[in-house]
């Protein structure tokens, strides 16, 4: 049996896309329209413009800054000025008139201050108010009286610790001088030393805040309006204990403190837990040191004549004849001098009439409990 060889069928190929026997005809695509490429930006016309912004967001930073700036150094100013306003000068009236003095608030080792200041009319004591001056045409009373008739009076010499020459001389006089010495001074401890060898009485001349300052300084060691109660009574407590062998105080300056009831008695607290007197230099009408002193049972006396006021030759002598009547009346009388070179040249004279007249004693004994 013969088989026939079979041949596999032919496969059709797949119509061509573009024959026209095919049942779809494809259409061809549409191109898509291009577009117009944007224009290019200039380089340097961008960089400009970022620069001027930025010059112009720090310029606005700037003049923030400065009005900020502005404002709060006007503000402190206005605060200062308003919390101190002692502290602005005042201009001077008239461009000629001379400038006021302004004592340097630090003091050269030897340099000596002229700390001292009196007010324009002298400040009169209870017992000078009531004596009348000798008239200057009068000759003085040159009377010998015995020795336990005459009237007392105590001679307080302030300022001592900047001229040890001077001191040594006044020192070496053949009276009975109270030496009343500045703490913090150049020569206070030898000075202080020198006196009680010599037998004079020794204080401590306690410097106090004048109505003048800041504009007069009272020197090292003050007692000012501005310290707290600790710091007064820490601070007088010092100068007590700087100068050795010191029985009394007086002030130096402080018309201001020796107004101010409390500062006062906060002193005079101090005075009595020392054992120590208190004599009034009297630098102002309205002290009130007798009211502390009678309230702490403290001894006390004011001073009656300030003998070198005016330091003329003249003068002093006048005051020292002044001081003499003021005893012969009521019995004693205190002067305070300072160590001037005409202040010891005119009490040098004057002592041998004095000590006819009068009975010179230390300040102690004149001093009294009210």
């Amino acid at each position: 049996m013969v088989t026939k060889k079979t041949t596999p069928p032919k496969k059709k190929a797949p119509p061509s896309k573009g024959s026209a026997g095919s049942k779809k005809s494809v259409s061809p695509k549409k191109a898509a329209p291009r577009k117009k490429p944007a224009p290019a930006k200039k380089k340097g016309t961008t960089r400009k413009k970022k620069q001027s912004q930025t010059q112009g967001r720090l310029g606005d930073r700037i003049v923030t800054i400065m009005t900020t700036s502005f404002f709060v150094v006007f503000g402190l100013f206005v605060a200062y000025v308003l919390l101190h306003p002692q502290s602005v000068e005042k201009v001077p009236e008239s461009v000629s008139a001379p400038p006021k003095k302004v004592l340097p608030l630090k003091i050269a080792k030897f340099e000596k201050p002229d700390f001292e200041i009196f007010p324009a009319e002298q400040i009169l004591s209870r017992r000078a108010a009531a004596t009348p001056r000798a008239a200057k045409t009068a000759p003085p009373d040159t009377r010998i009286l015995p020795k336990d008739e005459r009237p007392v009076v105590a001679i307080i010499i302030d300022d001592f610790g900047y001229d040890m020459d001077l001191a040594k001389r006044f020192l070496a006089l053949d009276a009975k001088l109270t030496c009343a010495v500045l703490p913090h001074s150049v020569y206070y401890k030898q000075i202080a030393l020198l006196a009680r060898k010599e037998g004079h009485e020794v204080m401590l001349h306690q410097p106090m805040e004048p109505n003048e300052y800041p504009l007069i300084d009272p020197g090292p060691g003050a007692l000012l309006s501005v310290m707290t109660p600790d710091e007064r009574i820490q601070q007088l407590n010092a100068n007590i204990d700087l100068i050795p062998g010191i029985c009394g105080v007086n002030n130096h300056m402080g018309s201001k403190t020796t107004t101010m009831s409390d500062e006062m008695n906060q002193i005079f607290t101090v005075l009595k837990k020392r054992g120590l007197f208190f004599i009034d230099s009297r630098t102002t009408a309205a002290t009130l040191s007798q009211s502390s002193a009678r309230l702490f049972k403290v001894p006390f006396a004011e001073r009656d004549v300030f003998l070198d006021h005016v330091r003329k030759e003249s003068e002093i002598r006048a005051q020292i004849e002044h001081l003499v009547n003021i005893a012969e009346v009521h019995g004693k009388a205190l002067g305070i001098g300072h160590p001037y070179e005409v202040t010891y040249q005119v009490l040098k004279k004057a002592l041998p009439d004095m000590k006819k007249r009068v009975r010179l004693i230390p300040a102690s004994e004149i001093v009294e409990v009210f």
